[in-house]
C-alpha cells in the first residue's frame, strides 16, 4: 500500500510540475509579447487590441498554473506565527490536515462554482467587446477550473506525502 501511495505521489508531482512548466512558458511568451507590443507602439505607432488582450490571457495562464506550483515548493503565503512553533512532526500533521480540510475542499468548491461560469461563457460564444479583440473570452474563465484542478491535485499529493512521512515516523518509533 505504501508503494502505491508513493507511486501516486510521484505521478501527482509530475502533474503539478506540468502546471509549473505551462505557467513558465506562458510567462516567457507574455514577456516577449509585451516587449513586442511596447516596441511596435512606441517605435512605429502601431498597436493591436488582440495582442493586449492576449497578454491578459497569458497572465491568467501564469497565475492559475502558478498557484499549484507555488504550493508544491511551499512558496505560498502561510501564517507562520503558529506553524513556526510546531515540531517537524507537528508540521507534518498541520500540512496533512491543511491539505485535506482546507486546500482540497476550497479547490473543489471553486471548481464546482466556476465550471458553470466557464461553460455558460463557452456556449454563448462570449468574446471581446472590442471589434478587433479575441473571440474566446471563455478561455480565461476555464483556466480558473483548470488551475484549481491542479491545486486539488497538489493538495492530494501533499496529503499523501505528509501521511506517508507520518506513517514512516511512527513506524520507526515502534
Amino acid at each position: 500500500m505504501l508503494r502505491f501511495c508513493t507511486s501516486l505521489e510521484r505521478l501527482l508531482e509530475r502533474i503539478t510540475g506540468l502546471a509549473g512548466f505551462i505557467g513558465c512558458t506562458a510567462m516567457v511568451i507574455m514577456i516577449a509579447l509585451i516587449f513586442g507590443n511596447m516596441l511596435s507602439r512606441h517605435a512605429f505607432g502601431l498597436g493591436a487590441v488582440w495582442a493586449q488582450e492576449l497578454e491578459w490571457y497569458l497572465l491568467s495562464v501564469m497565475a492559475m498554473m502558478g498557484i499549484a506550483y507555488a504550493m508544491k515548493f511551499d512558496d505560498h503565503v502561510r501564517v507562520d506565527i503558529l506553524s513556526s512553533r510546531f515540531s517537524p512532526v507537528g508540521m507534518m500533521w498541520l500540512n496533512l490536515v491543511t491539505a485535506l480540510l482546507v486546500a482540497l475542499p476550497c479547490a473543489l468548491l471553486i471548481i464546482q462554482y466556476s465550471l458553470p461560469f466557464a461553460e455558460t461563457s463557452f456556449h454563448r460564444g462570449e468574446g471581446s467587446p472590442n471589434s478587433s479583440g479575441l473571440p474566446w473570452r471563455w478561455i480565461p474563465k476555464a483556466l480558473v477550473v483548470v488551475g484549481f484542478v491542479f491545486v486539488a491535485t497538489e493538495s492530494v499529493r501533499q496529503a499523501l506525502e505528509n501521511g506517508r512521512r507520518l506513517v514512516q515516523h511512527y513506524a520507526g518509533r515502534a
